[in-house]
């Protein structure tokens, strides 16, 4: 076995661990197995820190000198790879396990392709696979819940999902759970829905400021840019995307259905389990509002606010699903963003289904609801950090002060400030509403207006998952010391706990 200074030494000279795992007192290699070409692949385990228990992978091959280096991304092991999928190899680790590959196809010319990773927790590498391009994805953290592979397999040949090639996966020794490593599949050409939106949305800020460096004098509450004419702006401006956004709408409940067909096998849905659901939030939240008052660099009264409004609507919660009947539950992507679905065709990527099958653990707690939910909350973040950069832009200030500002409509800025402010987030709000409405709104629904339809059955369970995500993601913004994307969340919070139905966002009453 290798030793741990070697592996140690490559770890803290990678760019890509994450900070998590920098702060280890050190990682420790527990299996190795031989790739070939002087590869091999690495199962490290992270010791101390906040990421102590983690396994990664690391592949690495020795350089001229014996010093180990990374191998992820190079030719050799995207190769080595690509080959033994094709062949279905199976290699012994160290410690008696064994790392399996398999595939669909042979591979006759195997060759790397020009590609920009850009930023990504996963390490990514083109190849052309017999004249086609393909991606190979190697997971960097191994664990459970890393289910791409298996559902890429499972939906192998679907029209919502890329083509399956092969994948790999390391099964421990003495043990019966796989634990994916890579998987490669087809590449799929076309940009996230968040491109033609960032586009859209840049390109509405001059007719509504009076051009690229100018201000309109009205508030955003009256005048020239008041609320009527503001939406009728929006809409007019949202047109061309409307096909679009109509069309990722049912590729989306397209995806849904396969997805129920393919992995449900024909079972009934379970029932969602609410109770326990909502208990898990109220205990979240809870948690939450105590670490509030350490959260430096956000307002008390916002905290307060916020948390004032979670807490009605989990008993508001409580009181719907008491007098509701049971809800039905169903596969889903799992973490859909909107770079995740792509629009030209659509296609979607990064899936991260919770469950894939009724005898897996989890088949009932993941909805196709949690989709639209993640989407809506993904239009929220999108549209306030537009929103905050460009009223920055125009005020000659940091978008973290405008950011911050919108939490009580700017409130201590001067009047004129405080007009461009609210502008340019109510115009992001109205945009941001007309899109949920195009993208979210349900099948046969009127024109871009979100809303739950004639059958608003499902609207305690869309609010329970809007729920949860608000909370997981806070969560997340708390740990990670991000203020800014905190007071998005707290902003949309804010607007919780009220007795009044959804709102026609279909995700936030705002």
């Amino acid at each position: 076995m290798t030793s741990d200074t070697q592996l140690h030494e490559l770890l803290r000279g990678a760019d890509w661990p994450p900070e998590d795992v920098r702060r280890a007192d050190r990682c420790v290699p527990v299996d190795e197995a031989p790739l070939g070409s002087g590869i091999t692949l690495f199962v490290v385990s992270v010791v101390g820190g906040p990421a102590h228990g983690g396994l990664l992978l690391v592949p690495a091959r020795a350089d001229g000198s014996g010093r180990l280096v990374d191998a992820q991304g190079s030719e050799g092991f995207d190769l080595a790879c690509v080959r033994l999928m094709a062949a279905g190899g199976r290699i012994p680790t160290a410690r008696g396990g064994h790392v399996d590959f398999r595939g669909t196809a042979g591979a006759r010319a195997v060759s790397p392709l020009p590609f920009a990773q850009g930023r990504s927790s996963n390490s990514l590498s083109l190849l052309d696979i017999d004249g086609r391009p393909h991606l190979h994805k190697t997971y960097r953290s191994l664990g459970a819940e890393v289910r791409e592979p298996e559902l890429l397999r499972l939906m192998d040949g679907s029209a919502h999902t890329p083509r399956w090639f092969g994948d790999y996966g390391y099964v421990p020794p003495g043990g019966t759970e796989r634990l994916a490593l890579g998987v490669v599949y087809a590449y799929t050409p076309g940009s996230g829905i968040d491109t033609p939106l960032r586009a859209n949305l840049r390109a509405l800020w001059p007719g509504l400021t009076g051009g690229p460096g100018g201000v309109r004098e009205s508030a955003p509450s009256g005048g020239a840019c008041g609320p009527a004419r503001l939406d009728g702006l929006v809409r007019e401006h949202l047109a061309p995307l409307a096909t679009p956004l109509r069309t990722a709408r049912s590729f989306l409940g397209g995806f849904h259905e396969e997805l129920r067909v393919r992995l449900g096998r024909g079972t009934p849905p379970p029932d969602y389990p609410v109770e326990r659901a909502l208990r898990a939030a109220e205990e979240r939240c809870h948690a939450l509002a105590e670490r509030a008052g350490r959260e430096a660099g956000l307002p008390a009264a916002a905290l307060d606010s916020a948390f004032d409004s979670l807490t009605r609507e989990i008993a508001l919660l409580r009181t719907a699903f008491d007098a509701a009947g049971t809800h039905p539950a169903g596969p889903c992507h799992g973490d859909l963003h909107l770079s995740h679905l792509l629009w030209d065709p659509p296609r979607l990527i990064d899936i991260s289904t919770p469950s894939t099958g009724p005898d897996v653990p989890g088949w009932a707690e993941q909805s196709p609801l949690q989709d639209l939910v993640a989407l809506g909350r993904a239009l929220e973040y999108f549209a306030a950090d537009e929103a905050a950069y460009e009223s920055a832009r125009l005020l000659g200030v940091d978008s973290t002060e405008t950011m911050l500002a919108s939490l009580d409509g700017g409130a201590g800025l001067p009047p004129r400030e405080r007009s461009v402010l609210l502008l340019v987030f109510e115009a992001a709000d109205t945009w941001r509403r007309h899109v949920a409405g195009l993208l979210l709104a349900p099948a046969g629904s009127d024109g871009d207006r979100a809303g739950p339809g004639p059958d608003a059955s499902d609207e305690p369970l869309r609010r329970l998952l809007y729920l949860r995500r608000l909370l997981h993601e806070l969560d997340y913004n708390f740990a990670h010391a991000r203020p800014y994307h905190a007071a998005i969340d707290l902003r949309h919070a804010m607007a919780l706990g009220l007795p009044s139905p959804l709102a026609r966002t279909l995700t936030a009453r705002t």
